[in-house]
């Protein structure tokens, strides 16, 4: 097992040396809308993947971002529950397929909306949310799925907060199972910062909160961030109060989480590159999938607000980077 972990971290360090750098970034920030930013992608990681898909760079993205899950789940030691990075895009095709049903539309028509990066191929999912067989891949999950489908009904909860609640019971189930301290650490801290971006909206925009609710398995009770404040001294004990001040008060003041959810991204990146030191720790696999997940984050923000028309003073505050290097 050790000498797994040493040679899975020596390996993810490497590749993560080809990911977006400083310079890529500041050369796509100042590039021209349109062409021109296509024109800088094609000096980035990304650009043997532009090549394979006709420059689409939405399918480049994904196509990256699947390699790199597939390659995590190539070397990880055996028996390490890596899958639980890719619970999220199971939940999201579940959450796709109730919604679905209660508007009555087709599988086909969901299909551009897919992840492929699951544990588990859509249309395999599908079939086994329709056959009533989904706990079969996972405990509870069937009954989830036909609660979420009964709120599109109209005869229950939000279908949000459903799937939101059984995609945080799977990964602390995973992550208590495997025993291992990382993966439990990090599950925790992903529960604290839901539940800290949940209790703000609340507080701020109740008529929009509904639904919302405290999900168990992190650091704080309800009762401990019931309050603004008491929310401030939760962001205070993940990277301190001044590492996430900006970012709580353009959302209170705009709505958009964008600086919000950029922020936990680095935190959660930070948190994790420290960790990492300890060759023997899983946080080396779990930190490559950040950073790929991050680098699209940033190409992603990128094309949108340039082609938006915003400069590069707009962008730089939605962009992650705790990942890249000076």
């Amino acid at each position: 097992m050790q000498t797994s972990f040493i040679y899975s971290a020596s390996r993810m360090n490497t590749l993560t040396e080809d990911l977006l750098t400083k310079t890529d970034i500041d050369r796509l920030l100042v590039a021209s809308p349109g062409e021109g930013l296509h024109t800088a992608l094609k000096e980035t990681y990304l650009a043997p993947y532009l090549l394979k898909v006709e420059e689409d760079v939405a399918e480049a993205i994904e196509m990256q971002l699947l390699e790199a899950r597939n390659l995590i789940g190539a070397i990880a030691p055996r028996l390490l529950p890596v899958e639980l990075l890719w619970v999220q895009h199971d939940i999201h095709n579940l959450r796709l397929f109730a919604k679905a049903a209660g508007a009555g539309l087709s599988y086909e028509a969901l299909e551009s909306h897919m992840s492929t990066r699951g544990s588990f191929k859509p249309a395999y999912l599908f079939e086994r949310a329709q056959n009533q067989s989904l706990n079969g891949l996972e405990a509870g999950w069937q009954e989830a799925y036909d609660n979420a489908v009964r709120s599109m009904e109209g005869e229950g909860g939000s279908v949000d907060t459903v799937f939101d609640r059984l995609y945080f019971k799977t990964i602390e189930r995973k992550a208590q199972a495997s025993g291992d301290a990382f993966l439990k650490r990090f599950t925790k801290t992903l529960i604290d910062l839901y539940n800290l971006k949940a209790r703000l909206r609340t507080l701020a925009y109740p008529q929009v909160a509904t639904g919302v609710e405290h999900i168990q398995g992190g650091s704080f009770a309800a009762s401990e961030i019931e309050t603004k404040e008491q929310i401030m001294a939760g962001y205070q004990s993940l990277g301190g109060e001044a590492f996430w001040r900006e970012a709580v008060e353009a959302y209170l003041t705009t709505g958009n989480t964008t600086q919000l959810d950029a922020r936990a991204d680095d935190y959660l990146l930070t948190m994790t590159r420290e960790a990492a030191y300890d060759m023997f720790s899983t946080a080396s696999l779990v930190l490559y999938y950040l950073r790929s997940k991050q680098a699209a984050a940033n190409i992603r923000t990128v094309i949108t607000l340039r082609d938006g028309g915003l400069g590069e003073d707009r962008i730089r505050p939605n962009l992650r980077v705790a990942y890249v290097k000076e």
